[in-house]
C-alpha cells in the first residue's frame, strides 16, 4: 500500500521568507544539467509511509541521510520509529488510532524542523539553520536549492495514474485524472533527460518538468550555514543579514534541552507534587490508590514514554492499564519500615 499524507498547502503568512528574499538567482552558481548524489545511498526506506501518512517526515529523514555525505561526513541513519515519533509529536498521531493519521502541514513541520529537529537512530536531533519557501512550479529555484543544499522538499498533488506510473517504474507525468491527495517528496537531483529525481516509498522516482509545474503547490528549501559558507557563492548571491532579520520576526531559535535534562525535570516535578500521596516516600493509607494517585502514575508514565520519543506507539487508553497496575503495586508496597532502635544498636 502507498500512503500520501501532505495536507493542502496553507497560505504564506506575512512573515514567510521567500527564496528571492535572500538569494539573487543572477549571482548563484550555475546548475549543471545533470546532478545529484542519490546513488551514494544504497537503500532508501519507506519509513512507514507505505502504511501511514507521514510522507513529510519520511522526506526529512531521506534528506538527512544524504546531506552529511555532501559535506564529507558520515551519513545519518533513521529507523521507522524515529520518523513516526516526530510525526506524532507534531500532529498528535497515534498508531492505534486511525483517525489521528491525518497528515502534516509542511509549513508547520518546517518550524518543528528548525526549532526541535528530527530524531535519528542514535537519539540525536537534526535541526536546520533556516528555510525559504519556493515558488510553486519554479524549476530554477528547485534546481538551485537542490544543487546547493543537496535536497529540497516539494509538495505535490498526485493522481491514481501517478500511483500506477510509480508501480511501473515510469516518470510522473500529467494525465487527465484528478488528484487524490497531497504528497511530500525530497528532490535530490536531475537526470540527463531533464527529469527531476526525488525519493519516495523507498525508491528514486523521476518527475517531468511539466509535472512539477502543474502538480506542485508548495516547496521548501532548508539552509545549512556550513554548506552556504563552503559554496563559494559570488558576493551578493546570499543576503545573510536579511535572513537573520526575517527569522527574528518569525521567532528566535530556542535552546533545546537534552532528553536527559527534560527527563530530570519531569521526574523532579512529579516527585515533588505526588511523592507523599503516591506511596514513594511515605506509607499510604489505605493501601489502594486514590483517583489522584492513579492520575499521578499515568502522568509520570505518559511523560517518560513521550520523552523517550516513542509515546506515539501507545495510546492513552492502553497506557492507563499499565499505569494503574504500577500505582496499585507501589501503593500496596508503601515505604520501607523504619529500623527499630534495638536493631540499630545491636
Amino acid at each position: 500500500m502507498l500512503a500520501l499524507g501532505k495536507k493542502p498547502a496553507s497560505p504564506l503568512g506575512k512573515k514567510a521568507i521567500l527564496f528571492n528574499d535572500v538569494f539573487n538567482p543572477a549571482k548563484m552558481p550555475a546548475v549543471p544539467p545533470v546532478f545529484g548524489q542519490q546513488n551514494r545511498i544504497k537503500t532508501w526506506y519507506t519509513y512507514g509511509n507505505d502504511e501511514y501518512g507521514d510522507c513529510v517526515w519520511a522526506a526529512k529523514a531521506h534528506m538527512h541521510m544524504l546531506i552529511p555525505l555532501l559535506g564529507g561526513h558520515l551519513r545519518d541513519y533513521f529507523w521507522t520509529n524515529n520518523v513516526l515519533s516526530d510525526y506524532a509529536a507534531c500532529t498528535g498521531f497515534r498508531a492505534d488510532q486511525p483517525n489521528t493519521d491525518q497528515g502534516t502541514d509542511m509549513k508547520v513541520a518546517a518550524e518543528y524542523h528548525r526549532k526541535t529537529g528530527v530524531l535519528d537512530s542514535r537519539g540525536h536531533r537534526h535541526r536546520v539553520d533556516a528555510y525559504v519557501n519556493l515558488t510553486p512550479g519554479n524549476l530554477d529555484q528547485i534546481a538551485m536549492s537542490t544543487y546547493l543544499f543537496g535536497a529540497a522538499e516539494l509538495g505535490i498533488n498526485l493522481t491514481d495514474d501517478n500511483m500506477a506510473q510509480f508501480d511501473r517504474g515510469e516518470p510522473w507525468m500529467i494525465t487527465k485524472a484528478d488528484p487524490v491527495g497531497g504528497h511530500c517528496v525530497p528532490v535530490v537531483g536531475r537526470d540527463a533527460a531533464g527529469n527531476f529525481l526525488c525519493i519516495t516509498w523507498g525508491k528514486v522516482q523521476r518527475m517531468t518538468p511539466n509535472f512539477i509545474r502543474q502538480a506542485m503547490d508548495e516547496g521548501i528549501a532548508y539552509l545549512n550555514n556550513e554548506i552556504i559558507n563552503a559554496a563559494g557563492m559570488a558576493p551578493g548571491a546570499y543576503d545573510a543579514a536579511t535572513m537573520v532579520q526575517m527569522l527574528a520576526k518569525i521567532s528566535p531559535q530556542p535552546v533545546v534541552k537534552s532528553s536527559a535534562e527534560q527527563l530530570a525535570e519531569l521526574l523532579q516535578s512529579e516527585q515533588t507534587q505526588t511523592a507523599t500521596t503516591y506511596g514513594i516516600m511515605e506509607a499510604v493509607t489505605p493501601a489502594y490508590p486514590s483517583d489522584r494517585q492513579f492520575d499521578s502514575a499515568f502522568r509520570m508514565l505518559r511523560g517518560l514514554l513521550d520523552q523517550s520519543g516513542y509515546g506515539w506507539a501507545l495510546s492513552d487508553a492502553k497506557l492507563r492499564l499499565y499505569s494503574n497496575q504500577i500505582a496499585i503495586g507501589v501503593v500496596a508496597a508503601g515505604s520501607q519500615p523504619s529500623t527499630p532502635e534495638e536493631e540499630k544498636t545491636s
